[in-house]
């Protein structure tokens, strides 16, 4: 009956995932209520996700990411910028590709979008470097670098993960290590960055509307003071990342005992802290967290597992098995975010692995990183749509650039997999 339950809650999630009615976090703490409700689980385990170490380890880096965001970074980018543009073409390209990457690690895509959308507001619409085509081609960049890096946000990559399926493959050796999206994702994203710097003038000339993200302009710039104590914070979190291997546990806290000191020298607000440590994300990690550990115990990913080896065979080849889930995560990703997409199919690959006899790293490696590059249709992410809208774009038109791209992605993604973690280990 248990195993009933766990599935019946399984497809509750996906479709809610799917269909998008209620906010993610609502569905997973749904799933967690019905666990316990049912007796599925004690009280205590179905809500253990909120007090796990990666629930809070990523609800503190949303917070100093958020602070992060208001220091005055963003001002001197934009005048370097304008510098740039000046004097070449092809340097202001580049330098906006590096920025996007900078930017990439430290902040959500969405707002990343937003405000590259304001550094090139000054661009002529009748130029070959035109604003329209800026912000895509810089959101495509965003979408093969975002979150690669062990530093910022990008340091909860792994953890986020991880947090989909360690429930599932109780192996700390099989769970991904903070540099492991790096290592994985550095082809594709290299091969990637190349193909958008010289196929940029395959996007679509139009004109800019910025009218989505004039809340940006509004910020209001914050104190020197603040600014300094926010800058030191963030460089003592990075390091505790850098040193993780060697202080453990200690690495997961640190981020939270730096909250505090925002909030105790005034730097963060109380409420700007608490609704970054309460945002949907991390409830969904929370919840995800438990649900995963509740498909592994139930017998749900034997069951999960058993039917997708039917379907690709007794032993597929590993190739196929990481184009299969690259290409399926891309098209989910198409319709419903990257997000619900990564939480809903790295399970199944797990289940899958482990019934196989497969690494799950690679597979959940793959799943992880293609959620975010689903760039062809305006409904892949909420910083898609936003790219879209910004530049007017109609998906039509920009297919010759955007079919090209996910082919690059597809192809380096299951060669880059296959070289650091085969599907099947020595």
């Amino acid at each position: 009956m248990h195993m009933y339950i766990v599935l019946g809650l399984l497809v509750f999630m996906i479709v809610m995932f799917f269909t998008g009615k209620v906010p993610y976090g609502v569905t997973t703490m749904t799933c967690c209520v019905v666990l316990a409700l049912t007796g599925v689980f004690d009280i205590s385990t179905a809500f253990s996700g909120l007090a796990n170490r990666t629930t809070i380890l990523i609800a503190s880096m949303f917070t100093i990411a958020y602070a992060f965001g208001k220091t005055s970074l963003i001002n001197r980018i934009r005048a370097a910028m304008d510098k740039i543009k000046e004097k070449s073409g092809l340097a202001f390209i580049i330098f906006l590709f590096l920025v996007t990457i900078v930017l990439a690690q430290l902040m959500g895509r969405t707002a990343i979008v937003s405000i590259i959308a304001l550094f090139l507001v000054s661009l002529d619409d009748d130029d070959e470097i035109c604003g329209s085509r800026m912000v895509f081609v810089a959101f495509s960049v965003l979408a093969a670098w975002s979150l690669k890096l062990p530093v910022g946000l990008g340091a909860t990559a792994s953890a986020t993960a991880n947090a989909y399926y360690e429930g599932i493959i109780n192996n700390p050796d099989l769970m991904l290590m903070p540099t492991d999206f790096f290592k994985v994702s550095a082809l594709p994203a290299i091969a990637l960055t190349i193909y958008a710097l010289f196929a940029w003038k395959l996007i679509p000339k139009n004109s800019l509307n910025t009218s989505n993200v004039k809340e940006v302009k509004k910020a209001e710039a914050i104190s020197k003071r603040d600014e300094t104590i926010i800058n030191i914070v963030f460089v003592v979190v990075l390091l505790g990342f850098i040193f993780g291997s060697k202080i453990g546990n200690l690495m997961y806290v640190i981020p939270a005992a730096a909250v505090l000191v925002l909030i105790y020298t005034k730097a963060l607000t109380t409420k700007e802290a608490v609704n970054s440590l309460t945002g949907d994300m991390v409830w969904m990690i929370a919840g995800v967290l438990v649900m995963s550990d509740a498909i592994g115990k139930s017998g749900v990913g034997d069951l999960i597992g058993n039917s997708l080896l039917q379907i690709l065979g007794s032993h597929p080849s590993g190739t196929v098995v990481l184009v299969v889930f690259t290409v399926v995560t891309i098209v989910m990703t198409t319709f419903m975010s990257n997000t619900g997409t990564a939480a809903v199919l790295t399970p199944i690959a797990a289940s899958l692995s482990m019934v196989a006899g497969m690494d799950p790293r690679g597979i959940v490696l793959v799943i992880n990183i293609a959620a975010i590059m689903a760039i062809a249709f305006p409904s892949g992410s909420a910083e898609c749509a936003l790219a879209f809208a910004i530049g007017q774009h109609s998906p039509g038109k920009l297919l010759k650039y955007t079919i090209p791209y996910l082919l690059i992605a597809v192809v380096t993604l299951t060669i880059s997999a296959s070289i650091f973690f085969p599907v099947y280990p020595n």
